[in-house]
């Protein structure tokens, strides 16, 4: 068990159960989001850093009328972009919570060394000045990505249609994981997203894929 799986245990536990813990974290990010007076949420409009969480207002992306569906209030940890324009991450809020807590506890360990430094001294707990993990590359994570079925929440955002954006200290990212921050935009007929549509698409996208390797 790695670092953020055994923080939000302890979270749980803190808060007697998963239920108020998601509350309390609920209360942390609405609250910090509007003050911005607590230096783990800090506002940015710069562009994503790799490594980095970002959360975001995203009303309407370029191609809105070809999509059923958008989700107006990402959460990315951000990966370095292959296309210059835009800013590239995988949006946690498509994947299941379990899953996206594995993503999560699974970077944290590869780069534990690294982000340790980033909590001590005058960037501890300062979100603005926290340093990106080095070499947090799309195509140096592809393989990881593929395996797992992270790949299915990986989105490209243009700069200019991001508003509101905050990044997020490493010190909160057990907070982040367990924050249901979804908000779904639709283009005609609205359907049902929450939490269980969203685990069926991502074990279909899973599935897809492993028949895909297996035939190679």
């Amino acid at each position: 068990m790695g670092l953020i799986k055994e923080q939000i245990k302890e979270l749980y536990k803190m808060h007697g159960g998963e239920k108020k813990a998601m509350d309390e974290v609920q209360g942390w990010f609405e609250k910090g989001s509007r003050k911005l007076v607590d230096k783990t949420l800090v506002g940015t409009s710069k562009p994503f850093k790799p490594g980095m969480i970002y959360v975001f207002k995203y009303m309407k992306p370029k191609l809105a009328e070809e999509l059923p569906w958008w989700d107006k209030n990402p959460v990315v940890l951000a990966l370095d972009p292959t296309d210059a324009k835009n800013d590239l991450g995988i949006n946690l809020n498509l994947l299941p919570m379990k899953v996206r807590i594995e993503l999560l506890d699974a970077v944290y360990t590869l780069s534990r060394a690294f982000i340790e430094k980033q909590k001590t001294g005058s960037t501890a707990e300062n979100a603005n000045l926290q340093k990106p993990i080095p070499k947090f590359t799309y195509d140096g994570a592809k393989k990881f990505l593929e395996k797992f079925g992270y790949e299915f929440a990986i989105r490209q955002y243009v700069p200019k249609l991001k508003t509101k954006q905050t990044v997020v200290a490493y010190e909160r990212w057990s907070y982040i994981a367990i924050c249901n921050l979804l908000q779904p935009g639709f283009n005609g007929p609205k359907i049902p997203i929450n939490e269980q549509v969203l685990k069926k698409q991502f074990d279909e996208y899973k599935r897809s894929k492993l028949k895909k390797r297996t035939k190679k």
